[in-house]
């Protein structure tokens, strides 16, 4: 069977990430469990190596995955991953946002676009610095575009199973020991998870530079008119589409 967690920058990714390794990557094994971003060249030759693959910011084509596979996708409120995604971004929470002169090739990794109007030989840091809150959210708005767009794109079946960020806070081991018997995986397996998510989980994790804020609904605090007409002229279809 083929297992892939498919998840949006600022959705959970780290803790995922840090559950599954610790369940499945274990020292004395070759790798079981990978990260791609959105490189869908190595998610797309990784399938099959791999017990479980997660990736980032694209949808994944089902056509190419045979009839066996189970897809795991973490949402969230589009304008939160808006919002939680300016502010890590402002603070350059990671080097690659610190680095001057960036093009589309550049952030090709993660499916990021460069803002129309961002100087060449600055930062993606640097320039959120400089604007306004309502102007950084609207150039975060353009950064995530391809992100956002890529939530239309996913079929309707059964064997890709949505979960929204709200829901699972608070329900985390419940949460992975569900993902654990969705993916059929081991009873040794999914107790691993269980434990692991309930380790990892972010009210525990104050010191963790990934997370700011992981409460839901920011969005109502930063959103003005404008980037909330801006927000919907380009994105409000998907908010039914998710559930919000």
């Amino acid at each position: 069977m083929i297992r892939i967690h498919a998840t949006l920058h600022k959705c959970l990714t780290m803790y995922y990430l840090r559950v599954m390794e610790g369940t499945l990557n274990r020292p004395w094994r070759k790798t079981r469990f990978e990260h791609v971003e959105s490189i869908q060249g190595l998610f797309y030759n990784y399938l099959k190596a791999r017990r479980v693959i997660s990736c980032s910011g694209f949808a994944v084509d089902t056509t190419r995955l045979g009839k066996d596979f189970r897809i795991v996708r973490f949402v969230r409120d589009p304008r939160d991953l808006i919002v939680s995604g300016y502010f890590y971004h402002r603070r350059g929470a990671e080097p690659w946002f610190r680095f001057r002169g960036p093009t589309d090739a550049y952030w090709s990794a993660i499916n990021g676009r460069v803002p129309a109007d961002m100087p060449s030989d600055v930062s993606y840091a640097e320039y959120l610095e400089s604007l306004s809150v309502e102007d950084g959210l609207l150039a975060e708005m353009e950064f995530r575009a391809a992100h956002l767009d890529s939530l239309r794109d996913w079929p309707d079946d059964e064997r890709i199973r949505l979960y929204r960020y709200e829901s699972i806070l608070g329900n985390e081991r419940e949460t992975f020991e569900d993902i654990a018997d969705f993916y059929e995986l081991t009873r040794g397996e999914k107790a691993r998870m269980g434990r692991l998510a309930r380790r990892h989980r972010s009210a525990r994790r104050t010191d963790d530079p990934h997370i700011r804020d992981p409460r839901p609904g920011q969005w109502q605090s930063h959103f003005t008119p404008r980037v909330t007409r801006h927000f919907d002229r380009e994105f409000a279809d998907l908010l039914p589409l998710l559930g919000y």
